[in-house]
């Protein structure tokens, strides 16, 4: 049975975000039904573990079961019905769009390409044919006369 580690959003609220390790596609469609079709994301093939789909059920059912008293069923009981059920093995099995695994790479920019011969000799000849034109003065702001404040007869003070 193939695992994997991933990140889990609690709640589908990717603000409480946590990790775990050595998942089971099986365990992975019990987390989304828990806590949300997109709470499990950057998802990064692991080992395989040799386990039985009984085994597996079992193990998920002590940890996702439902709680002491209550009369719902457990997601594990919900997506894997029956002592028998056939659980998924690996991670193909569930389907998942692309975009939940984890990237392995960065995006980098695009390298410029260099000018040929013939486009550099055009622009070098350009350049010495033609002087560039010098830049315009900028015209000055005319200076700002203010008036002095008027001073009024009342104090602020009593």
């Amino acid at each position: 049975m193939q695992t994997a580690n991933i990140h889990l959003a609690l709640g589908g609220n990717h603000g409480h975000t946590i990790q775990k390790w050595a998942v089971t596609p099986a365990e992975i469609a019990v987390l989304r039904e828990i806590h949300g079709e997109a709470s499990v994301f950057d998802i990064e093939p692991g080992e395989d573990v040799k386990r039985s789909g009984r085994e597996e059920r079992a193990r998920l059912l002590e940890i996702y079961g439902k709680p002491p008293g209550s009369r719902e069923m457990s997601a594990v009981e919900v997506l894997f019905p029956g002592a028998a059920a056939r659980l998924f093995e690996t991670l193909d099995e569930l389907e998942l769009d692309p975009s939940f695994y984890k990237a392995t790479s960065r995006a980098s920019p695009k390298k410029a390409e260099e000018p040929e011969l013939d486009e550099v000799d055009e622009r070098e000849s350009a350049t010495t044919d033609e002087p560039e034109p010098a830049p315009k003065p900028k015209k000055a702001a005319a200076a700002r006369v203010t008036k002095p404040a008027k001073k009024s007869g009342k104090s602020l003070f009593k």
